[in-house]
């Protein structure tokens, strides 16, 4: 089912996902075992896709397992993300982001167990902003 995530943003959430507002001002997204988090991302100014991927690593938790970069569609520049794999348990979470010119939207999918991630990269490709 697609939602809207605010500012022309949306997503494909299968099953019964429920929307709270997080501190931060982004909004947390809970379904049974899974979570996500929804940031809207600022505005970059005088910066291209190189800069902000290297600022976003450098503000990421060192040591990912894993970063993906790829193109976009559906009205999305490009997309990238990082994955962390957690020794201590089982769950892995997935940081994604969607570019579209210089804004973004994070989304960091949490409560994942690594053989099932791919529900958390089906969801962050499904991000898509509509035309303002």
């Amino acid at each position: 089912m697609r939602r809207s995530l605010g500012d022309g943003w949306s997503i494909d959430l299968h099953g019964d996902w429920t929307p709270e507002r997080a501190e931060d001002g982004g909004t947390i997204w809970c379904a049974p075992g899974r979570t996500m988090l929804v940031v809207p991302g600022t505005s970059w100014r005088c910066a291209d896709g190189a800069d902000i991927i290297a600022s976003l690593d450098a503000e990421l938790p060192p040591n990912p397992t894993s970063k993906l970069g790829e193109g976009g569609r559906d009205g999305i520049g490009h997309r990238a993300a990082w994955v962390y794999h957690h020794e201590r348990d089982v769950n892995s979470t997935l940081y994604g982001y969607s570019f579209v010119d210089r804004t973004y939207l994070e989304t960091i999918f949490t409560n994942t167990h690594p053989a099932d991630l791919g529900w958390a990269f089906d969801a962050w490709r499904s991000v898509t902003r509509s035309a303002a």
